[in-house]
């Protein structure tokens, strides 16, 4: 299990923070001045990061790992393998050329530019490996001679695609760490005990905690990261019972009901605090740490399916909101 950042789900646009179920319009929000033409194409380039990104259902490194501990096993023998599978080659090609379409734009974002290149080239070090090996996969070549070119080219083909893991992880790191600061600058930037500041801080507060929850899942049983995860979680729970104040008084007075998300809001909430009791409860002491916690039959890996899933549900919300 790779617990990679939810891009898909996290990456919000600083302007949609500050608008939504229970926000006024205000002198304040109306003498903003109009984004700049170099902020435009800023954000055109995050957005095109974000979308590579979030085309990668299957990360390379998942991929990777994959390989290496499904696909090599079975090249070890000279009998011909039993199969053969090359995941994300439609999107060696297409990723590096979106990444190479964000850089060409003049503005520059310094968290993710270095990391974006080098991604791009590693990506086009694999692509005709990639390809040349997922025909021969798909034509069941290996059924022809044996199995004998991937056991020729199965060694560079790995070293390859470890590069583009290694590389986009990378990327991944600044993406998320640009993603932080602007929601960080949307959340110091919103007036304070509105209801902008309390979405705005739900969504920093959530993505802080969503970073504290990845170290937790990796190491279950470690005191730090699970004192952490709940002290980011009580900060989330904080955001959401002002946020639901404000909704509240809004409703109120508009005569309008609107929950603000807040089922899917209290939905995470359960979640989460069901998981720090379960780790209190030693419902993990016997699972192990680091590679093993990230088995795909764990417990641990179930809690974070069913965690990833909760949080998700709320940025969502927040990013389509229905009132």
């Amino acid at each position: 299990m790779n617990f990679r950042m939810m891009i898909a789900a996290t990456a919000v646009a600083t302007s949609a923070l500050l608008a939504g179920c229970g926000d006024k319009p205000d002198a304040t929000a109306a003498a903003q001045p109009k984004q700049s033409a170099a902020e435009q194409q800023q954000i055109e380039k995050y957005n095109l990061y974000v979308d590579v990104a979030n085309s990668l259902t299957t990360s390379f490194q998942e991929a990777q790992d994959n390989y290496l501990n499904q696909q090599m096993p079975l090249l070890k023998g000279k009998e011909a393998p039993t199969s053969m599978r090359i995941e994300n080659d439609i999107l060696v090609d297409r990723s590096a050329k979106q990444l190479d379409t964000a850089a060409a734009i003049d503005a520059p974002i310094v968290e993710i530019d270095a990391a974006a290149k080098d991604f791009s080239a590693a990506l086009k070090t694999l692509s005709p490996l990639s390809h040349e090996l997922n025909n021969y996969a798909n034509s069941k070549g290996y059924l022809a001679d044996n199995g004998a070119k991937a056991r020729q080219l199965s060694k560079d083909y790995l070293a390859a695609l470890t590069l583009v893991a290694q590389k986009e992880q990378a990327f991944y790191k600044g993406l998320s760490d640009r993603d932080q600061a602007l929601t960080k600058e949307a959340f110091d930037q919103a007036p304070k005990d509105t209801a902008a500041y309390y979405r705005a801080g739900l969504i920093y507060y959530g993505k802080l905690n969503n970073a504290d929850a990845n170290v937790l899942f990796a190491a279950p049983n470690d005191a730090a990261a699970l004192d952490a995860f709940e002290k980011s979680l009580a900060q989330v729970a904080d955001a959401a019972a002002g946020w639901d104040k404000k909704v509240t008084e809004q409703s109120t007075k508009s005569g309008k009901s609107c929950n603000g998300g807040m089922l899917e809001i209290n939905d995470f909430l359960g979640q989460s605090r069901s998981l720090v009791k379960d780790i209190k409860d030693g419902v993990f002491k016997r699972e192990e740490t680091g590679v093993m916690a990230r088995m795909s039959s764990s417990n641990i890996t179930n809690s974070a399916n069913r965690y990833n899933s909760k949080y998700s549900n709320v940025i969502n919300r927040f990013n389509h909101p229905m009132c």
